[in-house]
């Protein structure tokens, strides 16, 4: 397997059968006896090889960006450890001396 990675990475690419997709419909929860086609909820099955290239990938890309230090401080989508709730208290933290003052955000 580390073979077959290494070579994908040398070549920068990922096999073409590994970006084929079988996508299956899925009946929707309480349309099981409805005749319209949007009570499908399609799913994509992907190959598993390619998504442990693909986690692999990221692990590397995310640790390099960590490492170099290319990541804002302020980066919070997409970032481990950091969440909408976070982004919104940094607002909150950046707004209150403004309204404490009396400035208002009008």
């Amino acid at each position: 397997m580390t073979a077959l990675y290494n070579e994908c990475l040398r070549k920068g690419r990922f096999p073409q059968n590994w970006k084929i997709a079988k996508i299956l419909p899925i009946i929707k929860p309480g349309k099981e006896y409805n005749l319209d086609p949007s009570k499908y909820h399609p799913i994509s099955l992907l190959n598993t090889e390619g998504k442990v290239l693909e986690k692999l990938l990221i692990r590397r890309i995310v640790h390099y960006l960590y490492k170099t230090e290319f990541l804002n401080n302020n980066q919070y989508g997409f970032t481990t450890q950091k969440s909408t709730v976070d982004a919104a208290m940094e607002v909150r933290q950046f707004i209150e001396p403004q309204l404490e003052r009396g400035w208002g955000l009008y």
